[in-house]
C-alpha cells in the first residue's frame, strides 16, 4: 500500500494507554506512526486504534538507541509531512534502574527531539508527555537507610528562616483592588 506523499503523520512514541488515548483522540485524519519498544504492546495498539477507524503504521524503537530514533525520524517523512510528534515513552525508577531511567527519559527525550526537530513539517508541533513518577520515593529495601529531607533543611516561605514548626510570622497583607496599578493599554480588565 503506497502513502500519498501530502499525507498528514503523527508520530507517538509509547504504545500504552497514554500513548493510544492521545493517538485516539488527535489522530483522526492523520496516518498514525505507532512505536514502542514492546512489540506485543505495539501490536496491540495497532489493533485497537485500526478497530477505531485510524490508519497505522507501527515500528519498533528504542528511544535510547540513536540510531533506532533516526529509523523513526526517516520512517516519519518517508510516509508523509509529520505535523505532530508525541512522545510518552518513560519509565520509572520502580521500574528500571538509575541508568535505564537516565538513558530512557533524559537522554531518549533529547534524541527524540533532536531527530524529530531534522523532519518535523513547518507549523508542526511536539510534546513529550512525563509523569510523577520521577518524584516517587525509591523502593523500601530492608535493612537500608533512607534518608528522608529534615523539615529543618527547607525555609519559609515567609520569613525566610529555618525551622520545623508551622511559621508565626504574620502573613504580608494582600493589596486591596485600590491599590493595584493600572492595567496596561491592550490589556482585558477582569470582570466584576
Amino acid at each position: 500500500m503506497s502513502t500519498p506523499p501530502n499525507t498528514a503523520v503523527q508520530v507517538v512514541i509509547g504504545a500504552g494507554s497514554i500513548g493510544q488515548a492521545i493517538a485516539r483522540r488527535t489522530g483522526a485524519g492523520k496516518h498514525v506512526l505507532l512505536a514502542d519498544s514492546n512489540e506485543t504492546t505495539l501490536q496491540e495498539a495497532r489493533t485497537a486504534l485500526e478497530d477505531a477507524g485510524h490508519t497505522v503504521t507501527t515500528q519498533r524503537v528504542d528511544v535510547s538507541d540513536r540510531a533506532s530514533v533516526h529509523a523513526l525520524a526517516r520512517a516519519a517523512a518517508d510516509l508523509g509531512d509529520v505535523v505532530q510528534v508525541v512522545s510518552t515513552a518513560g519509565v520509572s525508577p520502580v521500574q528500571a534502574p538509575a541508568e535505564a531511567v537516565l538513558a530512557v527519559d533524559v537522554y531518549g527525550t533529547a534524541v527524540v527531539l533532536e531527530e524529530f526537530g531534522k523532519v518535523i513539517a513547518p507549523g508542526g508541533a511536539g510534546v513529550h508527555i512525563s509523569s510523577m513518577a520521577g518524584h516517587m520515593p525509591r523502593r523500601w529495601t530492608p535493612g537500608r537507610r533512607t534518608r528522608w529531607p529534615s523539615p529543618r533543611s527547607r525555609s519559609c516561605s515567609r520569613c525566610r528562616s529555618s525551622h520545623p514548626t508551622r511559621c508565626r510570622t504574620p502573613a504580608p497583607p494582600t493589596p486591596s483592588p485600590s491599590s493595584q496599578p493600572p492595567a496596561r493599554a491592550g490589556r482585558r480588565r477582569p470582570l466584576g
